[in-house]
């Protein structure tokens, strides 16, 4: 066998691989001796037809599947050997691999396009500058917060007769325009609050009612909103005519929740650890919640900004003809040139990203490692704060499943990842700290590059 290179562009390559027949021969005759073995013909006892016949039944398909077996193998561990740090795939050179003939041939002539990734020389310092947004709370967030807080800690009842803006939980019964009760049609249980009723005319109808009540009524009329209506009948498929059918809805329970009180005994049950004695204490530890929730967001953000910062900084060209090719031909139909050609930008990005991301792992390659026992404990961490602090046997056996899903396995693997990305840069670049609303964030975020 004999491989050679011929560079072609400037990030472009030829690899040129002559097959002899001493590179195939022997796996040929092994796996034609093995269909030998297990052939079963009329007229002949098991293991004993003819090579002859089996070489005429088999020996064509067998010789092509051993040669693309020997040829791939010789092409990886050519670019494995040579360090070649490929971009995509190598691709069959159909213009210098022609006239291929199996039944006559002994030797062979492949040729493959590769495209070579250039160097890339980027450091992390305090020169790249990056904004760091931290989102201010306004009062009015901080006001919304108290209140879903006084309702979420507030005491329920269930009263005989509802009143304005008491919720009903029931059932919804899909009926024709006359009331009638429709035959195989929607039926759904669901939690109906008042504030949901947009129209007053059906406000009022939702007061006065008692258990065992129903009421018709257009969901869809009432609500406003699709998606409220398409959760209430639990149907989420788009374009769903039953969402503006009419419902009669049947009252199996009265819902009056009765707000807590600002004080000392609501503080307590929202932040357990706190000693929180005045008003002030508890919205200031409220407005940091809400900041640490939204904490996560800003971090992407600031991964997503210096990673744009990198690509920019790094300026990297690459072998766009062929990476267009390899995306056609990667993709197999699922995408015309066309499109590819629209989106390019996007991918060449994500390339970009790519190329200096392997060089970060490399450099950085202690701080970026993600260890089992980490992935592991990120998915541990999920039950502990939903309250369960010991890991019994019983979560660890859901553990173990999550973990067998390999597709999940890597989602959490690349979320780690990124956490230490986010570390990492950091420490290393300049975060310019940025005050912003919440609303100015939310447009920040939704620009698009």
């Amino acid at each position: 066998m004999n491989i050679s290179q011929e560079s072609n562009g400037e990030y472009t390559a030829i690899i040129h691989i002559n097959l002899h027949e001493s590179d195939y021969s022997d796996a040929v005759n092994k796996q034609l001796s093995d269909y030998r073995k297990k052939a079963n013909m009329p007229g002949f006892r098991p293991g004993m037809v003819p090579l002859g016949m089996i070489k005429k039944m088999y020996g064509n398909a067998v010789l092509v599947e051993e040669v693309n077996k020997a040829l791939s193998e010789a092409l990886q561990n050519y670019i494995t050997e040579n360090k070649i740090n490929v971009i995509g795939n190598p691709l069959p050179n159909t213009e210098k691999t022609t006239n291929i003939d199996f039944a006559k041939q002994k030797d062979f002539d492949f040729y493959f396009d590769i495209a070579i990734a250039p160097e890339i020389n980027i450091k992390l310092n305090n020169d790249i500058k990056v904004p760091s947004y931290t989102i201010n709370i306004s009062n009015k967030e901080l006001d919304k917060a108290v209140e879903d807080v006084k309702v979420r800690f507030g005491e329920d009842e269930n009263p005989e007769v509802s009143e304005e803006g008491d919720a009903l939980q029931g059932k919804f019964i899909e009926v024709d325009t006359e009331g009638n009760v429709v035959e195989g049609g929607v039926e759904n249980s669901g939690f109906l609050k008042y504030d949901d009723i947009q129209l007053k005319t059906i406000q009022k109808k939702l007061i006065g009612v008692k258990v065992g009540d129903s009421i018709i009524l257009n969901l869809l009329n009432a609500t406003k909103g699709e998606s409220k209506v398409a959760s209430l009948l639990n149907r989420h498929d788009e374009g769903d005519e039953k969402l503006n059918s009419d419902y009669k809805f049947e009252i199996e329970k009265i819902v009056r929740t009765h707000i807590a009180e600002i004080g000392e005994d609501l503080y307590k049950k929202v932040f357990p650890s706190k000693d929180i004695k005045t008003e002030e204490e508890f919205r200031n530890l409220l407005s940091e919640d809400l900041q640490n929730h939204y904490s996560r967001d800003t971090d992407r953000q600031f991964l997503g900004d210096t990673i744009k910062e990198l690509i920019k900084i790094a300026d990297i060209n690459l072998p766009d003809e062929f990476l267009k090719r390899w995306l056609f031909e990667s993709n197999e139909g699922k995408i015309t040139k066309e499109q590819i050609d629209e989106q390019y930008d996007n991918y060449a990005r994500t390339f970009r990203w790519q190329l200096i991301e392997g060089e970060l792992l490399k450099e950085h390659a202690e701080a970026m490692e993600v260890k089992d026992e980490e992935v592991r404990g990120k998915v541990a961490a999920y039950f502990q704060t939903m309250g369960s602090a010991e890991l019994t046997p019983q979560i660890e056996g859901i553990i173990d499943q999550v973990l067998s899903n390999s597709e999940e396995k890597r989602k959490i693997y690349n979320d780690i990842q990124d956490e230490k990305l986010i570390k990492l840069f950091k420490e290393t670049v300049s975060a310019e700290n940025k005050s912003v609303t919440t609303e100015k964030f939310i447009e920040i975020a939704q620009q698009i590059d």
